[in-house]
């Protein structure tokens, strides 16, 4: 447990064992109270090491690149779509994207950060959804049925690596496919291709 998480436990431990509070009502719910207690202190802590903190320590982070991405974005060049296609596009409420350019000379800084992302994602809350190899891999928080996040995570040393963070409305395991298959048409703005969102850190 890391010193702030630590400093957090004695403070709300200190507050509970005061003499000042009530004896009688301290015997009977203060179990209860060290329970809660224990409950808070673990959200609190875990939430320090969550992707979104992540995203958010790193953004203005030397060798990092972030950005939103419009929804609007795949909409763009007069694509068609089909009925399901659409269906996928309008389940997505929010595009978050986190770039790290590689560069030879930090090595070891990208084998920690990219180590890092891999250790966040590996919490139970993340399942697989599609396992890309040695290019990656994409998971989801929520059910196949109501898909709250989609992260896709992507890595090589030709490039760096890239955190894609896909907020669902309405998103299900049927909708996500059908995104993924149009994806991987060479004429969509967003691709989940490494090499394509280097490319767009590059042009911008």
């Amino acid at each position: 447990m890391n010193t702030t998480c630590s400093l957090a436990y004695f403070i709300l431990l200190s507050s509970i064992t005061s003499k000042n509070i009530n004896q009688n009502i301290m015997n009977t719910y203060k179990p209860l109270l060290l329970l809660f207690v224990i409950f808070l202190g673990t959200i609190s802590c875990s939430d320090k090491n969550s992707l979104h903190n992540y995203f958010v320590n790193h953004a203005e982070k030397s060798g990092f690149s972030s950005t939103t991405l419009p929804v609007s974005l795949l909409r763009q060049k007069g694509l068609q779509f089909t009925p399901k296609q659409e269906d996928a596009i309008n389940a997505i409420e929010r595009i978050n994207l986190l770039f790290y350019r590689y560069d030879p000379a930090k090595e070891a800084e990208f084998s920690t950060e990219r180590n890092n992302v891999s250790t966040i994602l590996k919490n139970e809350k993340y399942q697989e959804l599609i396992n890309l190899g040695t290019n990656g891999i994409i998971k989801y928080i929520g059910t196949d049925d109501a898909m709250d996040e989609i992260v896709v995570f992507l890595a090589n040393k030709n490039n760096g690596f890239a955190v894609t963070r896909i907020s669902g409305n309405n998103m299900t395991l049927e909708k996500f496919m059908e995104l993924y298959k149009l994806t991987q048409q060479k004429d969509v703005p967003l691709n989940f291709n490494l090499g394509s969102i280097t490319n767009m850190f590059t042009t911008n």
